[in-house]
């Protein structure tokens, strides 16, 4: 059953291990499962869904800026920032939004342990949508444009 699952949960029990080997993620009780998935669950797919809609915001406003950059300077094709400058974007100038992303913490354990409807409210999608994509780019083109121009 664990292999059919998305994410398999294994239980350690009086059968031993071997269930907890082949899961995913390993509990040794049953009433364990409800802090991994209304605490850590929810707060995984809060993580991944800001930090995949971020890191497609950083690349856009590189992007934005260096069409902006072309269309001014009649589709010349030098590049706006050279390689160092694009490394240390990517990695240092941005490292502080990731690491804040990944710590970031918008309710505690036992909130989000008391009030399992903030677990639902996760199922609806909204966190990762056509929606939140879009309203992303929008941002992105107007943060790389007010870059450009200010």
């Amino acid at each position: 059953m664990i292999l059919e699952s998305n994410v398999g949960i294994g239980i350690v029990g009086k059968e031993g291990k071997q269930a907890s080997l082949a899961g995913d993620f390993s509990i040794n009780q049953f009433s364990f499962l409800t802090r991994l998935i209304l605490w850590h669950g929810r707060l995984s797919y809060k993580r991944s869904a800001l930090l995949s809609q971020f890191v497609i915001h950083r690349g856009l406003i590189i992007s934005v800026m260096q069409a902006v950059f072309s269309l001014v300077f009649y589709h010349v094709s030098i590049p706006i920032y050279n390689g160092f400058l694009m490394l240390g974007y990517s990695t240092v100038y941005t490292s502080l939004p990731v690491f804040s992303i990944v710590l970031d913490k918008d309710t505690g354990v036992q909130q989000a342990l008391d009030y399992p409807p903030l677990y639902k409210t996760l199922q609806k999608g909204r966190s990762l949508s056509f929606k939140t994509f879009l309203i992303w780019v929008w941002k992105s083109i107007f943060q790389g444009g007010f870059i450009m121009f200010c």
